[in-house]
């Protein structure tokens, strides 16, 4: 038998790792093929300002949106802010049967009831939201015609369109 030998590479040859053939990636792989990633979230910072959402009426969270906006308004007797919850289409039946056309008439005949020194009171408002239908139920007090002031329930049916109220159809029970 005769003991291995041990022979010097030859001069000028050179020697060459061999590796296993690794997939074209940008990313590091381990050697049983899974991605390395880093998490780089952490040094992405930017500073937002504050500002109130403007997000249209178009879903539910936007029906409610604005109808606080509305009843808010409503409550203050802000024509402007009322102007830009109605659609200028609006239509608003009135419980003693008349109906006012157009966000304009509207806005005028509002303008007028809050300058009634005896107008409606309004109060234990509660709202319902079913897709764009909205509806209202309330308590009522008003001046009847013989000068006493009545207790009334109240139900108003909204509709709304393109973001903003398109109906109001109010009824009051009235209690002789």
């Amino acid at each position: 038998m005769q003991t291995p030998r041990i022979v010097d590479a030859p001069r000028g040859l050179v020697t060459e790792q061999i590796r296993p053939a690794q997939k074209a990636s940008n990313e590091p792989r381990l050697s049983n093929g899974y991605k390395i990633r880093e998490n780089r979230a952490y040094q992405r910072t930017e500073k937002i300002a504050r500002k109130p959402l403007a997000n249209r009426a178009d879903d539910e969270i936007g029906y409610k949106q604005l109808f606080t906006r509305f009843e808010a308004a409503f409550t203050a007797g802000d024509i402007s802010a009322l102007r830009a919850c109605l659609s200028p289409a609006f239509t608003w039946k009135l419980p003693n049967g008349q109906v006012v056309y157009g966000r304009e008439a509207a806005l005028e005949e509002m303008e007028r009831r809050f300058a009634m020194q005896n107008g409606p009171r309004f109060s234990a408002s509660v709202w319902r939201f079913e897709g764009t239908t909205v509806l209202q139920t309330y308590e009522v007090e008003y001046m009847g015609s013989d000068g006493r002031w009545r207790q009334s329930r109240g139900f108003d049916l909204y509709e709304i369109g393109d973001g903003l109220i398109t109906l109001k159809d109010a009824y009051w029970k009235m209690i002789p």
